[in-house]
């Protein structure tokens, strides 16, 4: 893949800045004839496209920075290190809580609190939850402590830093004490439940943190959540496609849906969007890319109708789970094709994976039996998952190159990895290698506003493409104002406009969540998109090439989570397993079979693991 050489025009590089007495420096200094102090602990970089300073040994401070670089949704990283005789290192942080407009930092937890409707108080609780064991192990969970450290981006959670250098907590009732005012503070509909969950951790809490009561303590916070999303009525419309682009010979990209799709709730359509990008030697990655698309929908839907028809909540770690199970049998699929085939090195196909699937679930509350929906972002390599709303454009994965390796080993900064000439070249692909190498990355989200889920492959993500454009159009698709079908051909004709060096893969997911009046499942009825939807003009094409105009769960479920975990793959993944690799090897065999001239055989980059 192209690295990028400049950042998105419309961000401003404000870096976030740690050091001693920075705070005193006055605003409009020129820190190192390049950095330009805007407020306290707020610089903007005046020169981006050079290269930021770097030490050839980073400072301690930095580290746990580095390795907590798969969680980029929610932690800053080390962008450079300024050094000077007789002070301390000066380190400046990117994808900071900064906004990328107005140099001011986004609103706290806590200032953020009282004006948030109770589901995305319990989902901003949720996610300071699940960073807690991730930043335990790398010693800063004193980070989630802090009040005005914990700053919030409409759903999102962000750190402003990591505070290693405070005391850490004896366990994690001291998260509890923090929450506690939060909870009294909170939506009235979750005050009370909120309160029991706090008080209760704060009890129950060991000093390592940990503990049987750990596990019911997150079904209970689950369910607490669960509950309030299920007060929100989601409905979702896809749209998909994909293009060789200009320079290639072949399109080895794969997508579902390709063309529009209206999954209705009450009949067991999966609402699922998948991209995937093919690698591999002759045909292979086109083989490889299709035959995963395919199976995926095909698991995938048994998966579904099981959560659906479950009497208890599966637990999100239950879920992911069996996401992983899913994948790692495509990925046997492939593998074992590539043994067959005595394919070696380069020549083994594998795609890589950009995965949503929205899970259905019944709840009981006390108005009965209630539908929630639930997000699931699966990735593995390149492609990539973007949340946009009118308001922001989140990325919601990482991607797995040596690039990345690096920066998690603690061996480079994130910036200076990716001037590497094998900077882009993966760690991760389906069907490469055997599943012990195999480690896809699963989230859990849930939504509560309305927005539109981007999955794409490297040839729209390069180079930007999307932090460029996604201002320019995206309140078109959410007012209705242009069709998802419309708007999925101006993407890929933006990748093929601006980049234009690969295949493409787009697929769109319009998400409209609106606050609903409790009712019983049974009564619930299959929600479609309304209301005329008109074709892209030639002023908003325009636009979208990022032109201005003047350019022109209680003990019970989790009783429930121990006997689902017990299961490791269900026995309908191992049907389907089955399936999937008799139907597979009669396909691949066909598609595969040697050409008489196979002609040149293209690079491909290294896939090796760290």
């Amino acid at each position: 893949m192209n690295r990028p050489e400049r950042l998105p025009s419309r961000y401003k590089p404000y870096l976030w800045v740690l050091g001693e007495g920075i705070e005193t420096l006055p605003v409009n200094e020129l820190v190192g004839q390049r950095f330009r102090v805007v407020g306290p602990h707020i610089w903007l970089d005046t020169q981006p496209d050079q290269r930021p300073p770097a030490p050839d040994v980073l400072p301690p401070r930095a580290i746990p920075y580095l390795k907590a670089h798969p969680y980029r949704l929610h932690v800053p990283g080390v962008y450079g290190v300024l050094e000077g005789s007789g002070i301390s290192p000066i380190v400046l942080l990117d994808n900071s809580p900064i906004h990328p407009q107005s140099g001011d930092l986004l609103p706290s937890l806590e200032t953020a609190w009282t004006g948030a409707s109770a589901v995305r108080q319990v989902h901003w609780l949720w996610q300071i939850w699940e960073l807690w064991p991730v930043l335990s192990e790398l010693g800063v969970a004193s980070s989630l402590l802090a009040g005005d450290n914990i700053r919030v981006e409409g759903w999102r959670i962000r750190l402003q830093e990591l505070l290693s250098h405070q005391p850490q907590p004896d366990s994690i009732r001291a998260l509890a004490e923090v929450w506690y005012p939060l909870a009294q503070a909170a939506h009235p509909t979750i005050v009370d439940p909120l309160t029991e969950f706090v008080e209760s951790v704060h009890s129950q809490g060991s000093e390592d943190g940990g503990g049987v009561w750990l596990e019911p303590a997150t079904a209970r916070l689950n369910q607490i959540l669960l509950a309030q999303a299920a007060r929100v009525s989601v409905r979702v419309s896809l749209a998909g496609a994909t293009s060789a682009g200009p320079t290639q010979p072949r399109n080895e990209d794969t997508c579902f849906p390709n063309g529009v799709y209206l999954p209705a709730v009450d009949d067991g359509a999966p609402c699922l969007g998948i991209v995937c990008d093919g690698v591999g030697g002759h045909d292979g990655g086109e083989v490889a890319s299709q035959l995963a698309v395919q199976s995926l929908q095909l698991q995938l839907r048994a998966l579904l109708t099981e959560a659906q028809e479950e009497s208890q909540v599966l637990p999100p770690t239950v879920i992911k789970q069996q996401i992983e199970a899913v994948i790692r049998i495509v990925n046997d699929v492939i593998n074992h094709q590539n043994d067959n085939q005595s394919r070696a090195e380069r020549q083994r196909m594998g795609t890589t994976l950009a995965m949503a699937v929205v899970v259905p679930q019944r709840i009981q509350t006390e108005q009965g039996w209630m539908r929630v929906d639930e997000l699931y972002i699966a990735h593995v390599g390149d492609s990539r998952a973007y949340w946009i709303t009118p308001d922001y454009c989140h990325l919601l994965t990482v991607d797995h190159d040596i690039a990345g390796r690096e920066v998690i080993a603690g061996r480079q900064l994130w910036p200076i990895a990716q001037e590497r000439p094998d900077a882009g070249a993966l760690t991760q692909a389906v069907g490469t290698r055997s599943t012990d190498y195999l480690h896809p990355f699963i989230q859990r989200f849930i939504v509560d506003e309305a927005g539109v889920l981007l999955l794409c492959s490297d040839g729209l993500s390069d180079n930007h493409r999307v932090e460029d454009a996604w201002a320019n159009y995206i309140g078109l698709i959410v007012k209705d104002i242009v069709s998802l079908e419309s708007a999925v051909a101006s993407w890929i004709e933006l990748a093929n406009q601006k980049n234009g060096h690969d295949n493409t893969a787009v697929v769109l997911m319009h998400f409209k969540a609106t606050a609903k009046t409790p009712v019983a499942l049974s009564t619930e009825v299959a929600d479609r998109p309304e209301g005329p939807q008109t074709e892209l003009t030639a002023a908003s094409r325009a636009l979208l090439y990022g032109e201005t105009p003047a350019d022109s769960e209680d003990s019970a479920a989790a009783d429930r989570a121990g006997a689902l975990k017990s299961r490791t793959i269900a026995w309908w993944v191992w049907l389907l397993a089955a399936v999937v690799v008799v139907a597979g090897a009669v396909s691949l065999l066909a598609v595969l079979r040697p050409p008489a001239d196979p002609g040149p055989v293209p690079e491909l980059p290294n896939q090796s693991d760290p």
